[in-house]
């Protein structure tokens, strides 16, 4: 674990600090969890992979059955 430290207005300061120990955790612990909830967890790269292939179908071929050339990909 690294250490971190946060310049935040008193008031929030206040209210984190409530919250926290309503939920009965440490503000440091309360202040992590509500960053990885924020930004979420790390995945592995076949978890990655299954998301994205997940997905809505990505239709990039035209009616021939070909993919669009780099020029027409960049084509303004």
């Amino acid at each position: 674990m690294k250490n971190v430290t946060v310049t935040m207005d008193e008031d929030l300061l206040r209210r984190a600090r409530v919250a926290a120990a309503h939920e009965g955790k440490s503000l440091s612990r309360f202040v992590a969890e509500t960053v990885e909830q924020r930004v979420g967890r790390p995945v592995s790269q076949s978890e990655a992979l299954a998301q994205f292939l997940a997905g809505p179908p990505l239709h990039v071929l035209d009616e021939n059955g070909r993919a669009p050339s780099r020029d027409q990909l960049y084509d303004e």
